[in-house]
């Protein structure tokens, strides 16, 4: 049995975006015999926000904020890996917010958004608006901000991991308690083969762990990195 895994935002949907109706419509008919799970750095909320409720209610397992935030089908929600920052971690993020250039910041109550199991950190606004994520992608291509926030965390809290997620943002968990902690839920030696589908594979990138933990699995697993968004990801599946 085949099993997939679809990141959500800039795989199924542009990042930041809305679904487009015709990638929803022909995803829910190719998915009708498929068994496939959605990872997202998000709580389940926002990807049904971006999506709607189809996709997700018909996933095997739902797997949000990283696999913190566990739905089995047409069960309740599961969390794992709760956690709540010191403060200490907690001031060196607004020291870092702080020190930031960024000349369009928000206040500081608005850059840390608690999830279950996880936490999203962004300087750029959380709405929609493609101006203003573009405003921010440009300065921190310029600064290399997030890479700099991940790196400095990770080296001054060992209990933490942080990844960039989507275009804007940072998601941290407690370490380990990343994408790559799904495949121990949802692979067995049954598989024929198992498919995910990113976009946040760099070196710091989000689906970089569980890229990863793929590897091991050998020629049972694939990964196909999307770069340009979901008309990307529906040209593949129509070949499998």
């Amino acid at each position: 049995m085949n099993k997939y895994i679809f990141d959500v935002d800039g795989v199924l949907c542009d990042t930041g975006q809305h679904i487009d109706n015709d990638c929803r419509i022909f995803f829910e008919n190719w998915a009708q015999d498929k068994t496939y799970y959605l990872i997202t750095g998000s709580h389940r909320e926002k990807t049904v926000d971006q999506i709607g409720s189809g996709i997700p209610d018909h996933q095997h397992i739902g797997l949000h904020c990283m696999g913190n935030s566990i739905y089995p089908l047409h069960g309740q929600e599961i969390l794992i890996n709760q956690f709540d920052f010191t403060d200490e971690e907690m001031n060196w993020m607004k020291g870092f917010w702080h020190r930031s250039i960024y000349d369009q910041k928000p206040e500081f109550k608005t850059v840390i958004e608690k999830r279950n199991g996880s936490y999203n950190y962004s300087l750029a606004t959380r709405g929609k608006d493609r101006k203003l994520r573009k405003h921010y992608m440009e300065h921190d291509r310029l600064y290399s901000e997030r890479q700099n926030f991940i790196i400095q965390l990770n080296d001054n809290f060992p209990r933490l991991d942080a990844y960039a997620g989507g275009s804007v943002s940072i998601d941290i968990c407690l370490r380990g308690a990343n994408k790559g902690q799904i495949l121990d839920l949802i692979w067995t030696e049954e598989e024929e083969k198992i498919y995910f589908f990113c976009d946040q594979y760099s070196k710091y990138g989000i689906d970089t762990p569980l890229i990863d933990a793929m590897e091991h699995l050998g020629d049972v697993g694939q990964v196909f990195k999307i770069d340009n968004g979901y008309k990307q990801t529906l040209e593949i599946l129509k070949t499998l």
